[in-house]
């Protein structure tokens, strides 16, 4: 009677310990490609980037934005590529076993060959720039390594920089599961990159609400040049909640809504909503003009994801600013509804500020 083999799929991380002797350290997938004096750098520096590098044209973008921004003086930039871990078939016979393991150990050091080519080209191309950069190589699973490094005790980052999809993502997805995962559930803020066609100045939509990460976005920016690369437009939308219909300007039309479309919103609702959407508008121009940007404002009455859609597609901008939770945020959520919309059907690159 003939034994048929169980087939078992296994995490590469569910195997015996692997030690090479090209990594002294005992972790095979954490090597670093910096020179010694580069190693205590962090310590010095007022804002840490972690830029997650994958080798696909998202992936090039984030390179090429972070050389192309002036960035503060102090800032320390480590370029992280993660080799996806591979699971493992196990319940063969032990010659085909043998085999499969042989080649999928091969397989594993050619990867981790070409990440440290990666990030090392990347971490050398930022430094031309004239920012400090090192590289790391990590395996595992790529989301829970870079929020792990991002959030590494003593030079946490204050940033990640990640292109929105990755080479694994399919041609149709705006968002890479990776990249959504990221900016979902990082504890700093996460800048996700769609590539851009054209040069500088960018063309940027700075959404406010009036809440401290909204704030925050436009401190963000106070730290950058932003004459040179930047033009600015404060966005504030005022959200109706009163389920009335909000007129011309609406993005998104509720199916539930639409029998009240006949019903207008009364004016003095409506001039209150967008006085109030104006005021939180002129504080982040104020702050911003102050630390000499270009800056104009639109204010609009609606649904605030569709809104913000809609002015990014009608200005072709390369950015939009957004802070992770708004006023009305529940503090279980990392990335209120609002964000979430944002980062996933934006026609550009999206910073999530927290």
């Amino acid at each position: 009677m003939k034994h048929k083999s169980k087939i078992a799929l296994l995490s590469v991380k569910s195997r015996s310990k692997i030690v090479n002797e090209n990594y002294p350290d005992g972790n095979p997938a954490a090597r670093q490609a910096t020179s010694p004096e580069e190693v205590n750098m962090s310590e010095e520096k007022t804002l840490q980037v972690l830029l997650a590098v994958d080798g696909s044209p998202h992936s090039a973008a984030a390179v090429a934005m972070m050389a192309g921004i002036e960035w503060p003086a102090r800032t320390s930039v480590r370029v992280l590529a993660v080799v996806p871990e591979r699971w493992l078939l196990t319940g063969l016979n032990p010659q085909a076993q043998q085999v499969v393991d042989d080649t999928l150990e091969k397989m594993r050091w050619v990867e981790l060959a070409a990440a440290e080519r990666l990030a090392t080209q990347a971490a050398e191309r930022l430094k031309e720039h004239g920012l400090a950069a090192k590289a790391e190589i990590y395996e595992g699973r790529p989301s829970e390594v870079i929020l792990q490094r991002a959030a590494l005790e003593g030079m946490s980052a204050e940033l990640i920089v990640i292109g929105a999809r990755g080479l694994s993502a399919p041609e149709e997805f705006q968002l890479g599961s990776t990249a959504y995962k990221v900016a979902q559930y990082a504890e700093c803020s996460v800048l996700v990159i769609r590539p851009l066609e054209r040069e500088q100045p960018l063309s940027v939509i700075l959404a406010t609400d009036g809440s401290p990460e909204a704030q925050r976005a436009a401190e963000f920016f106070c730290g950058f040049s932003l004459p040179q690369w930047a033009e600015i437009t404060v966005v504030s939308v005022a959200e109706s909640t009163s389920g009335l219909p909000v007129g011309e300007h609406e993005s998104v039309v509720n199916p539930l809504t639409s029998p009240r479309e006949a019903f207008s919103m009364p004016d003095v609702v409506r001039h209150a909503l967008l006085d109030e959407a104006e005021t939180r508008a002129a504080e982040a121009i104020k702050l911003l003009q102050d630390c000499g940007a270009q800056v104009q404002s639109t204010i609009r009455l609606g649904h605030p994801s569709g809104e913000i859609l809609a002015i990014a597609r009608e200005q072709d901008a390369d950015l939009i600013a957004i802070g992770a939770r708004g006023r009305t945020r529940a503090a279980l959520f990392l990335l209120g509804g609002v964000a979430q919309k944002v980062v996933k059907y934006a026609p550009c690159s999206v910073l999530v500020v927290r």
